[in-house]
């Protein structure tokens, strides 16, 4: 995970804060929803990944493909 945050920090479609109760909350910049990374978890859950993975793409942040080559 750490791998694909870094990616997403340099990306121009959104900003990587912290927040809240979880250490990092990905925002789009262009409609404003957010989606925070529960990344306190020792280990990730895959389903956690495949949500996150939806919700980029929905948000035309990255392709699936390029989330794939970068996880």
């Amino acid at each position: 995970m750490v791998r694909l945050l870094n990616w997403l920090a340099g990306h121009k479609s959104i900003l990587l804060t912290g927040g809240g109760n979880h250490p990092y909350k990905v925002t789009c910049i262009h409609n404003g929803k957010s989606y925070p990374i529960p990344a306190g978890h020792s280990t990730m859950n895959k389903n956690i990944v495949k949500h996150f993975m939806e919700w980029l793409v929905e948000n035309d942040i990255c392709t699936k493909q390029e989330f794939d080559d970068h996880i």
